[in-house]
């Protein structure tokens, strides 16, 4: 099944995002290169963790 398809696929990819999102925009000139390497990395552990919902959508958007 794939985002599309599968509603609960798309909730759980959807809220992902979300979050993801939102970190960045808690992220302002003031942080640190450190501080966003970090939000790149937990963004890509968890688009990891939801990878099995629709691998081809999340193989698209890791960046590692």
């Amino acid at each position: 099944m794939s985002y599309r398809e599968d509603p609960n696929a798309k909730m759980v990819i959807d809220c992902v995002l979300r979050r993801n999102a939102k970190m960045f925009t808690d992220l302002g000139v003031d942080s640190s290169p450190e501080e966003y390497a970090r939000a790149r990395k937990t963004e890509n552990e968890r688009l990891r963790k939801i990878r099995k919902f629709d691998p081809e959508k999340i193989d698209r958007l890791l960046t590692e």
